[in-house]
């Protein structure tokens, strides 16, 4: 199994929120603000990026439609964890098609341990378009964590960007609490 599979995942739109969802996790979901001032404000400023990879690589199947990508369409892809005072929270994945990297936006190769959020929000040109959200086997994440879940069910939503009017997929998964080590 690849180490992000979302395929298969029954994708909703929101709002619609799930049964057996707390509804502080909801309010997590459902907030179209950035994701990264959120959690600063939450941990305060005790947010880490922890880059896993990032990379040229092929986007899952469920990500191409869902960015109206083409089959063979080049893709930079990051995927990171987001750290909250010294616990792993968040893991996002972001997908990049090679066209919306194109001027300015060629940054976005570079971004390193800084937030994408940071950019994103920052940026005039950046608007915010379809937000979806799904449960998500936990145990997928196991390889880069220093625990293992086993049947525990994260819950992610991802949201489309455009930049100029070019897409960007951002994939947040919100990890089951969990004792780390």
């Amino acid at each position: 199994m690849p180490f992000f599979d979302d395929q298969d995942k029954p994708w909703q739109p929101l709002p619609v929120i799930p049964e057996g969802i707390s509804p502080s996790l909801a309010s997590w979901l459902l907030d179209t603000g950035s994701l990264t001032e959120r959690l600063k404000k939450t941990y305060q400023n005790d947010v880490k990026v922890n880059v896993i990879k990032h990379a040229w690589a092929v986007p899952t199947h469920s990500e191409k439609l869902f960015l109206g990508l083409a089959d063979g369409t080049r893709t930079s892809i990051r995927e990171i964890f987001l750290v909250c005072a010294g616990q792993i929270k968040i893991f996002a994945r972001s997908v990049f098609p090679e066209s919306s990297l194109r001027g300015e936006q060629a940054s976005l190769l570079e971004l390193g341990n800084k937030p994408l959020g940071e950019f994103l929000f920052a940026h005039p040109a950046v608007k915010r378009g379809t937000i979806e959200m799904a449960g998500i086997p936990a145990k997928q994440f196991n390889q880069h964590l220093p625990f293992q879940y086993t049947d525990e069910r994260a819950w992610g939503r991802r949201s489309l960007f455009y930049i100029y009017n070019q897409p960007i997929s951002v994939c947040e998964v919100f990890l089951p609490e969990r004792k780390q080590a």
